[in-house]
């Protein structure tokens, strides 16, 4: 599949840190969510599961406009649940090792 930027599914860190609340962006259950999650460990996460991505260091979540935590591009070949859910188990996997 060829890498478009305009369809591809944004990942924030934020969807996986264990120190907020769904309410506050994170969208994966409290299990395998992580602590202090950077666009570097998504990227990790992503090149395992064998998706291709690009990362955008200078961007800020909406609701935390004032941190640049970044963000990662990822190419569209599943649905946007599941691959949170994918990118989630493989975060834990790589933080316990």
């Amino acid at each position: 599949m060829v890498f478009d930027e305009d369809t591809a599914w944004v990942l924030w860190p934020e969807y996986f840190d264990i120190r907020r609340k769904r309410s506050q962006g994170r969208k994966v259950r409290q299990s395998l969510a992580i602590n202090d999650p950077t666009v570097d460990l998504l990227a990790r996460a992503v090149e395992k599961l064998g998706l291709e991505y690009r990362i955008e260091k200078d961007k800020a979540y909406p609701s935390n406009w004032w941190d640049h935590k970044g963000r990662i591009l990822v190419e569209r070949s599943m649905p946007k649940s599941k691959l949170i859910a994918l990118v989630a188990a493989e975060l834990s996997r790589i933080q316990r090792s």
